[in-house]
C-alpha cells in the first residue's frame, strides 16, 4: 500500500473454528474482504508506522 491513506494490521477471531486471522489493510471493509467468508469478531487495530527512507 503506496498511498496516502493510513495502514493497519487488523486482527479477527473466527467462534465458528477458534481461529485467529491476521491481515493488512485500510479499512475495516478491506480487511474483512481478504479473510474467508466466515463469522468474525472483530479483536484489534494497529496502525503501521510509515518506513523511512535515508538519504
Amino acid at each position: 500500500m503506496r498511498n496516502n491513506r493510513p495502514c493497519f494490521v487488523w486482527r479477527f477471531v473466527s467462534g465458528q473454528n477458534a481461529a485467529t486471522y491476521t491481515t493488512t489493510a485500510a479499512s475495516e471493509r478491506e480487511a474483512r474482504l481478504q479473510l474467508p467468508a466466515v463469522r468474525l469478531v472483530f479483536v484489534a487495530r494497529i496502525r503501521l508506522r510509515e518506513a523511512v527512507s535515508r538519504v
